[in-house]
């Protein structure tokens, strides 16, 4: 069992590699443009995705705690490639609006399983500690092929528009088959509750324990603020006047910052408590808005590369955190609890940042991020604290109710 456990590590970097290559990022904004959408139904597009996310987030995370979690990696893919493909072939609003309920069942099928698998394959051989690195260096895998194909993507787009989505779709498909290739771990706390009841506990036990409710809190706030920022550098380059030829050689940038980061900057932070590494990130993120604002040219596009950092090591942090906090029986439906709370809060948001952009624009909109995101980590930081101090005063009123006793 133990080299099967190991092989699960081989196949997770391989997955995830596969899973995540899709090089339509630096010309998803222009293509949607080039299908006539207007930022306002961009974003809210990416509401309804929120939306799917937050509808099936838990159930699809209860499947993968019930019945499987390879079963349900397995599915993930290939719904996304399916939603993937209507934005090949279809036109219309609603078309797209179908493919981005189906990007959000396929991602929740994923969300909680994939970091569940790796975590138990490593449980299992007694290395959970090696969670973090074997995470970030997956990621890291990832920002290197997403660097390589980012510059492909921009060349491609100017043949055709549709080269890089077909690309995308292959290697969707390419990861469901790498899939089958897991080893389910054992699973001695296997849940066999009913769904409800099995939610409700979920839920329960979420809410209860003071940190997986900071990490909702956490999780609300860069639910925005991170996944906010891919959009919002569109209309960047355009204040900037960045010719689109180049779209693609900025985002390969990006990305070979997230893989230097997740592959060395990880190691910053390997001693340092959790909360502290998601504070300084939420704060990080804040430069990445409002530091750009300073200079406005070419040249402060470097500062925008402070918010891949983030993306780099925020998930791995962040998981790692989480599984740390919960049992095998409720852990993929924990961990869907806390990524349906960000999709959630980028479901109510993201239109607003919409209208921000087609009204005020984009200078306006990156102000009013940047401040929520510096103010949001401070305060958060500041309840987490209030939660300490709660917990250290019950815990002496207790000691002391056991001396009087």
């Amino acid at each position: 069992m133990r080299e099967k456990m190991n092989r699960n590590i081989s196949v997770y970097y391989r997955f995830k590699f596969s899973q995540n290559m899709l090089i339509i990022g630096p010309v998803l904004v222009p293509y949607m443009l080039f299908k006539g959408l207007s930022y306002s139904e961009m974003m809210f597009l990416q509401s309804i995705s929120a939306v799917a996310v937050v509808l099936f987030e838990v159930p699809t995370g209860s499947i993968a705690d019930r019945v499987s979690r390879k079963f349900s990696l397995v599915i993930s893919s290939v719904i996304t490639a399916f939603g993937l493909s209507l934005y090949i072939v279809c036109e219309s609003f609603l078309a797209f609006a179908l493919a981005e309920l189906l990007f959000g069942l396929g991602m929740t099928f994923s969300s909680g399983a994939d970091s569940a698998i790796l975590f138990e394959s490593l449980s299992r051989m007694e290395r959970e500690k090696e969670y973090s690195k074997i995470e970030a260096k997956a990621m890291s895998n990832i920002f290197v092929g997403q660097a390589v194909g980012s510059i492909a993507s921009g060349l491609l787009y100017s043949v055709s528009p549709y080269i890089p989505f077909w690309i995308s779709l292959g290697m969707l498909f390419l990861s469901s088959g790498y899939s089958l290739f897991f080893t389910e771990p054992d699973h001695g706390e296997r849940s066999r509750e009913s769904y409800l009841v099995h939610v409700a506990r979920s839920f329960g036990d979420a809410v209860k324990k003071p940190r997986v409710r900071w990490a909702l809190y956490f999780s609300a706030l860069m639910g925005v603020m991170l996944r906010a920022s891919f959009w919002l550098y569109e209309p960047y380059f355009k204040l900037v006047r960045l010719d689109i030829a180049l779209y693609g050689v900025v985002f390969a940038g990006f990305n070979v910052v997230c893989a230097l980061s997740s592959r060395y900057l990880m190691k910053l932070f390997e001693n340092v408590r959790p909360r502290k590494s998601l504070t300084f990130l939420g704060l990080l993120m804040g430069g990445a808005y409002l530091i750009p604002l300073i200079l406005l040219n070419v040249g402060s596009l470097a500062f925008l590369a402070l918010g891949q950092i983030v993306r780099a090591l925020y998930q791995p942090i962040m998981r790692f955190y989480i599984n740390r906090q919960i049992e095998d029986a409720f852990r993929a439906t924990i961990i869907s609890i806390v990524s349906l709370t960000a999709s959630l809060s980028f479901a109510v948001f993201s239109p607003l940042i919409g209208l921000g952009l087609d009204r005020a624009g984009a200078i306006s909109v990156y102000l009013v991020m940047g401040l929520v995101s510096v103010g949001g980590s401070l305060f958060l930081w500041r309840v987490r604290n209030l939660q300490k101090r709660k917990k250290a005063a019950a815990d002496r009123k207790s000691a002391l109710d056991e001396t009087v006793s």
